[in-house]
């Protein structure tokens, strides 16, 4: 291994490894007060401590009344139950049932607060179990209050206790960005405790953060002075600190550019911590697999491969998918560097399968997950995927590796959608549909580092073209089509990138639409693509919908799609005319609902009537298949800042769906959800991923939104030709759109796109 050093490619991953790893080691849980002879607890921390988490929970559950009502006035816990339960708690939250921990939680602190008096190591550490538990979540405002109730009993704390929830602290800090309020914590934390191995970790979490803050030499010291600390014991915490020194310094490496000498440092740390016997199996697989991903770091790829197998053995001793698809992933990316594409694959494939079970057993994972771990792993495998497929000669064995492809993608993109909206369940009842009704196709844009990769799916099968073109381009040709197109300022230069647009997207596939007489094209964007309205690209004679009726979708996962026109549905139309919290004056809106109450004889309810606690009563009564609401709507980052106003508050788009949600079992389904005057941000590619996933949200199969507010005005001509043409028989919903968005191409006052393309048609487009 002397001939580590050279810099890794960007490609491999690095930081997020030292992030998990020093959350597990650095927030392990307190100690005990029990009696040293409560032998299940002694031997449940230990376990805890070694990561084998499921094993200490079934040992914490053996002999303890899991049950434990959140109102017992008076009711006494022995010292031993209130460890107990504490530590499940914390076990419960490293598993990532985090439903099952917050509710744990809250009834044991009901019951310790009308307890007697409470040892403060035992009230300090509820408190930071609830820090922790808003820490997973991303809640670190709520999470710094909570430590700080915890830090309030240090009084009654040992030294060692207090240095703990100090480098709690310091995280909590670390995360929200304050880099120098984080490096004093985890220095006072270091000074305090007497540990050596407790404190080179808190000193190799000061490290990181001096790494994060861009003061790489000074990490570096700091990180060689806990170095310094430790001798060659074998306790789990001198393991612990010599892996997650081992993760620093390929950090280090890797992302700061720090010297490659770094690089044999982190595999000499591994190696050290290697010689101990009698390391679980979990723990021989940490070691391995950093060694193999420092191996590949420097291109040594048969070595990489070699600790990576070994890391696996050790992973599947004790079922640890949570380790087993990061070494999966090694060998898939080193299979691939050295040319062998089957291999690669299927380590690919094993890394997404594990990866798969491993959500399927949380609850909620952790903020960054997706962006970090989900999200690079999927794009790897697709990628890898297009590429072989576009070389074989056999036309079965293409259509095979493309079914894989998008089969991937579609996982990628509903695992979007449930990151956006934290809930894992979102968009569970859905169907895939390979057989598309009528002469529809759906297009999947891939963007790829270096290239468009085009998946046109019809009934015909899958076809496949490839657009050699780097994703920057695309991405600022997108953000300036999106900036010159949602005002009318009186130029076309919005034209010119339409068109560039068109050409990468659209003209390659012509001939194949022409070949295949497609008249409805279903889109499933791409990141940034989300956030256009791809009706308005452009070929230099016309736009895009006056060739075809248009869709999109988070994915080809839809709701039993049926069509819908020409028939009779109950319907709710509600919305705002009215300025109301700020908000502007929508004057239109009381024609568009009265279009509502003579097309659908809509049930109606307006300004005033129009309150949070009226729509959610008609939401939940479950007897509307059509729901209309004209009001401000505003989709942001996160669901929590996504919502629609009404009179007196704003129903947040996660009520919305939980609201919806709760009809009855008889009840019909929701057809369609319109929202005509909500918005997103220009080049917030995660507000645009709520747009497109408020159907998946809402349960419904269709969803008519805008991409950002209208002309109230135009929004009426367009919603009243809308509903019109659903009245005629056989019209699909992406046809009247069309029809209704045709029609203002021809009027003088709105053919500009700025009042048209912004209507989007999400789901089913029947």
């Amino acid at each position: 291994m002397q001939r580590i050093k050279r810099l890794a490619p960007n490609g491999w991953p690095g930081g997020w490894i030292v992030a998990c790893l020093l959350f597990l080691a650095a927030l392990a849980p307190l100690a005990p007060l029990a009696a040293a002879g409560d032998g299940d607890l002694e031997r449940a921390l230990a376990l805890s401590s070694a990561g084998e988490l499921r094993v200490a929970l079934a040992l914490l559950e053996k002999d303890t009344d899991e049950s434990l009502p959140a109102h017992q006035p008076g009711r006494k816990l022995s010292v031993s139950d209130i460890d107990t339960r504490l530590l499940r708690v914390d076990v419960l939250r490293r598993l990532g049932s985090v439903a099952r921990a917050e509710k744990e939680l809250s009834a044991l602190q009901a019951v310790l607060d009308t307890a007697p008096p409470v040892a403060p190591a035992q009230l300090s550490q509820a408190y930071r179990q609830r820090a922790l538990l808003y820490y997973r979540e991303g809640e670190a405002a709520n999470a710094q209050a909570a430590i700080a109730l915890a830090l309030a009993t240090q009084a009654g704390l040992s030294p060692a206790q207090r240095s703990q929830l100090l480098n709690d602290q310091a995280l909590i800090h670390q995360r929200m960005g304050d880099y120098r309020l984080a490096i004093d914590g985890f220095d006072a934390a270091a000074d305090l405790v007497t540990d050596n191995s407790i404190r080179a970790l808190y000193l190799i979490n000061a490290a990181r953060a001096r790494l994060e803050d861009g003061r790489v030499e000074d990490a570096l010291v700091t990180a060689n002075q806990a170095d310094e600390l430790l001798d060659e014991g074998a306790s789990g915490t001198v393991i612990r600190a010599r892996i997650a020194l081992a993760s620093l310094y390929r950090m280090a490496v890797n992302e700061f550019d720090a010297v490659a000498q770094y690089r044999l440092a982190a595999l000499q740390q591994l190696q050290r911590a290697g010689q101990v016997h009698g390391l679980a199996s979990r723990t021989r697989s940490l070691l391995d697999g950093y060694s193999a991903e420092l191996y590949a770091d420097d291109r040594q790829y048969e070595g990489a491969i070699q600790y990576a197998q070994r890391a696996l053995q050790y992973a599947k001793q004790v079922q640890a998918d949570s380790l087993a698809y990061r070494w999966e992933w090694v060998l898939a990316r080193s299979y691939g560097a050295l040319g062998n594409n089957p291999m690669s694959l299927a380590a690919y494939a094993r890394a997404v399968t594990s990866l798969r079970t491993m959500r399927s057993n949380l609850e909620t994972l952790d903020p960054d997950t997706f962006t970090r771990i989900i999200q690079p792993l999927y794009y790897e495998y697709a990628d890898a995927l297009l590429s072989q497929s576009s070389t074989v000669a056999s036309a079965e064995a293409q259509q095979k590796l493309l079914r894989d492809a998008r089969l991937a993608l579609e996982e990628l993109k509903l695992a979007e959608v449930q990151d956006y909206f934290d809930e894992q369940c979102v968009g569970d009842e859905s169907v895939v549909l390979d057989q598309l009704a009528g002469n529809a196709a759906v297009l999947y844009p891939v963007m790829l580092e270096s290239r468009i990769e085009l998946l046109l799916t019809s009934g015909s099968g899958i076809e496949q073209i490839t657009v050699p073109v780097e994703r920057s381009r695309v991405v600022a040709q997108i953000r300036d089509f999106r900036l010159n197109i949602e005002v009318d300022n009186g130029t076309d230069e919005y034209l010119q990138h339409g068109q560039q647009l068109y050409d990468w997207l659209i003209r390659p596939l012509e001939s194949e639409f022409a070949a295949r007489n497609i008249e409805t094209l279903v889109i499933v964007p791409d990141g940034a693509l989300r956030t256009i309205p791809l009706a308005a690209l452009h070929d230099g004679s016309s736009y895009l919908v006056e060739r075809y009726a248009l869709a999109t979708s988070p994915g080809l996962t839809l709701l039993d799609p049926k069509p819908f026109s020409a028939q009779s549905y109950n319907a709710l139309a509600g919305g705002l005319s009215e300025s109301v919290q700020g908000f502007a004056a929508l004057p239109s809106v009381e024609r568009e609902l009265g279009t509502l109450r003579e097309k659908l004889s809509a049930t109606v309810i307006q300004n005033q009537s129009f309150t949070l606690s009226r729509v959610k009563s008609e939401l939940a009564s479950g007897s509307y298949s059509v729901v209309h609401f004209a009001t401000h709507g505003k989709f942001g980052s996160s669901y929590d800042e996504s919502f629609l106003l009404t009179y007196d508050d704003k129903l947040l788009l996660n009520d919305l769906g939980r609201t919806i949600q709760t009809r009855g079992a008889g009840s019909d389904a929701l057809e369609l959800l319109v929202l005509s005057a909500c918005e997103t941000a220009a080049g917030d590619d995660r507000a645009a991923l709520g747009l497109a996933g408020v159907a998946l949200k809402a349960g419904a199969r269709s969803a008519l939104a805008t991409l950002w507010e209208v002309d109230d005005k135009a929004t009426l001509e367009v919603v009243s030709e809308f509903y019109a043409q659903l009245a005629q028989a056989g019209t699909s919903k992406s046809q009247g759109l069309r029809q209704a968005q045709l029609k203002l191409i021809g009027d003088r006052e709105n053919k500009h796109p700025s009042k048209w393309a912004p209507f989007l048609l999400i789901g089913n487009w029947l």
